[in-house]
Parts: structure tokens; C-alpha cells; sequence
């Protein structure tokens, strides 16, 4: 099984993103909530935690291997918690995760059914099912964004490429964070894309 791939970002669409990897290329299937990091690190390396699955109803006379990537181990633990929920498959999950992992998470473990309800193919039954079955037992994803404390000081580029972080929609405090770990692992990095794009590792979960 393979659980992880490295590559070069191809190609982003609504749903999948394309991975060359050398000699091929892979289709992968990837949450909404990932599509606008992918989109950034387009021709970029990237990192991402992978479940195969075969595609095909029970009365399906072919079924089709499908892969599903997630930029953070986090990410990817969450959704085959996910898909434990009766009804809840793996199109569904993938589907359903349009906020963070983390979000999702800390919604269940609120009870908050107006949230959840609001997820693209679930409704108030599902999201009641959900909370029933899961609530109590996602703890550990609602804290898994725990990183270093955010730089006390920045230099001109880091100010600039926290602007950048910012504008693009991800949290100050979590781009503060990460921007933090990748100056402390690559303080040679001068230029504010170069920055944001060592960020953006970090927020994946790739080494250096």
C-alpha cells in the first residue's frame, strides 16, 4: 500500500491534483480544503499522505483503484476516522472536508450539528450521526497544530511574507507559527517568496 508521495505538483483541478514523481505521474484525489495550498505550491515539491481505495459499487462490474492524498499525517488520520461514520464513504468524506481537519474536529467534539450540517453532503441527520459516533474521540486533532511560538522580531522579507500568508486566507497566528519554523530550519532564506513557500512546507509536515 502506498502511504505517502513526493513530487513535483503538475497540475491542480476542483477535486485532484496530478504529482510527477519522475518516470510517472499520479491522480490524486485531495479535500477542498487543500486546493488553495496546492495551487500555491504549484511546480513546487510537495509531500502527501496517501489511502488507495477501489472505486466501484458492490453492483459495479469494474472497479477502478483510486488514490486520495492529504498534506498533513493529521489530515489524513482524521479522514479514516471519518469514514467510520455509517453512510459517511470515502467520496463523501473527501467531499465533506472543505474546512481543516482540525475544524472538523473541534466541531464534533462542540456537538456542533450547524456546522457540520453545512458540509457539502451532510445534512442535520448525518451531522448528528456524526457527533454521536465520533464526539470524544477527535481530541487529539483539535491541538494538532501545535507549532514554535511566532518570531518576536521580523526582518522586511518575513514581514512581507507573513503579508503574503495572510492574504491568501490562512490565520495569522498559525502563518506567524509557521513562518517561525522555517526561519529557524532555513535562516539562510532572504527573499519573502522563498519564505512563504518554506511555510508552506512546514504547514504540510515536509521534512526541511
Amino acid at each position: 500500500m502506498i502511504c505517502r508521495i513526493t513530487g513535483r505538483v503538475e497540475h491542480v483541478s476542483e477535486r485532484s491534483v496530478v504529482v510527477d514523481v519522475g518516470a510517472m505521474s499520479f491522480e490524486i484525489l485531495v479535500p477542498t480544503s487543500s486546493i488553495a495550498d496546492l495551487q500555491r505550491l504549484l511546480d513546487n515539491q510537495v509531500s502527501l499522505h496517501t489511502v488507495m481505495y477501489l472505486d466501484g459499487g458492490a453492483a459495479s462490474s469494474q472497479m477502478t483503484p483510486r488514490m486520495i492524498g492529504f498534506l498533513t499525517q493529521a489530515d489524513r488520520e482524521f479522514f479514516l476516522e471519518f469514514i467510520k461514520v455509517k453512510n459517511v464513504g470515502m467520496r463523501k468524506a473527501l467531499r465533506a472536508m472543505s474546512l481543516p481537519s482540525h475544524q472538523l474536529a473541534a466541531a464534533i467534539e462542540h456537538g456542533d450539528d450547524r456546522t457540520l450540517s453545512t458540509l457539502p453532503e451532510i445534512g442535520k441527520r448525518t451531522a448528528a450521526q456524526i457527533i454521536a459516533q465520533l464526539k470524544g474521540k477527535l481530541a487529539r486533532f483539535v491541538t494538532s497544530q501545535a507549532l514554535p511560538a511566532p518570531l518576536a522580531e521580523l526582518s522586511e522579507p518575513q514581514r512581507l511574507a507573513l503579508e503574503m500568508l495572510v492574504t491568501w486566507g490562512d490565520r495569522p497566528a498559525d502563518a506567524q507559527r509557521w513562518l517561525s519554523r522555517a526561519v529557524e530550519q532555513h535562516p539562510e532564506l532572504t527573499e519573502p517568496d522563498e519564505l512563504v513557500k518554506a511555510a508552506y512546507r512546514v504547514k504540510q509536515g515536509s521534512p526541511g
